[in-house]
């Protein structure tokens, strides 16, 4: 009888090793990495210098894909009709993954119900910057310009919904002024009514604005941190400038089709982990203005997320923005 126990068990053991997910041979053809913004932006930049790493490290292509539209509404809906097995991610930011929570009445993918997630490659401050047309140099400066031009100026963003948009409403919000909001299909297209004076101002991660700020392109008049930025040593943060509650920080969140296995998603976390550790990678992100946290798993990225969605959606409120 014993021998007969030992004999099952033998023959059981690798039955429910076989059926238990593991990441396996996985990938074992190309992935697909959609991008919930447009070209040019922070979440692009670290799609595609992560991806090319993965590409490197794992001998199967990471292929990146732009998806802008609807702040991520588009990326998430290709992303939810997507086969849960790793091989289409989605890359977004705190408009993508938060913001809409507060500016649709009805998401058909929710965030943190409706995907899976991976990891968050790294974390970026918004600043302000304003055309040189304006002659401000202070935040103060700034607002007294539009109080006395009520409704005169206007910003742009990278669309409706998304992070620009929500930290320049935000910002008009707290500064008591008006201005009206003109979205565009990514940073680099508001950006180039931005330089070309057609708008007054734009709300964007200093990753991006930090070398044009440099250049003198534009002119920067305020971080939104507690710290100063070494990419912008000279930008007061806003407790500087005497508006201490404009705190924004965008995120980059990697996420995956709902019911992809737990292993690929770890597998996924602890390979982009290690890229993130390459010089070439790390130095850049960070150059940009980019910092990069330690031990987002997929747990603790979901768990950030969900703190993320709780603080922004009173103050997307707050600022009457709305998308539908």
């Amino acid at each position: 009888m014993g021998r007969l126990i030992v004999a099952a068990l033998a023959l059981l053991v690798p039955a429910l090793a076989a059926a238990q997910p593991r990441a396996g041979d996985y990938p074992n053809k190309p992935v697909r990495v959609l991008v919930a913004l447009a070209a040019g932006g922070n979440a692009d930049i670290n799609a595609r210098l992560i991806s090319t790493a993965l590409s490197q490290r794992l001998g199967q292509q990471f292929v990146v894909e732009n998806r802008p539209s609807g702040g991520g509404i588009v990326a998430f809906g290709e992303l939810a009709r997507s086969a849960p097995d790793g091989y289409t991610l989605l890359v977004g930011a705190l408009g993508s993954h938060a913001l809409n929570v507060g500016l649709y009445r009805r998401l058909a993918v929710h965030p943190l119900t409706g995907v899976d997630h991976v990891t968050i490659s790294s974390h970026s401050a918004i600043a302000v910057a304003a055309h040189p047309s304006l002659n401000v140099t202070t935040l103060a400066e700034f607002r007294d310009l539009l109080l006395r031009n009520p409704g005169r100026y206007n910003y742009g963003s990278s669309g409706n919904g998304t992070t620009g948009h929500i930290a320049g409403a935000m910002l008009v919000s707290l500064l008591g002024v008006q201005a009206t909001h003109v979205p565009y299909r990514g940073s680099a297209a508001a950006f180039s009514d931005l330089a070309g004076g057609r708008t007054a101002f734009q709300a964007d991660t200093i990753s991006f604005l930090s070398e044009p700020i440099r250049a003198g392109t534009v002119r920067g008049i305020v971080i939104a941190t507690p710290q100063r930025s070494p990419m912008a040593p000279d930008l007061p943060t806003s407790t500087e400038a005497g508006l201490p509650a404009y705190q924004a920080t965008t995120w980059t969140p990697w996420s995956a089709t709902l019911g992809t296995p737990a292993p690929i998603r770890q597998f996924l976390y602890e390979q982009i982990a290690e890229v993130l550790r390459q010089p070439d990678v790390r130095d850049r992100l960070i150059q940009l203005g980019n910092t990069i946290p330690e031990g987002m798993t997929p747990d603790a990225t979901r768990a950030f997320i969900a703190s993320e969605i709780e603080r922004w959606v009173p103050i997307v409120h707050a600022t009457g923005a709305s998308v539908d």
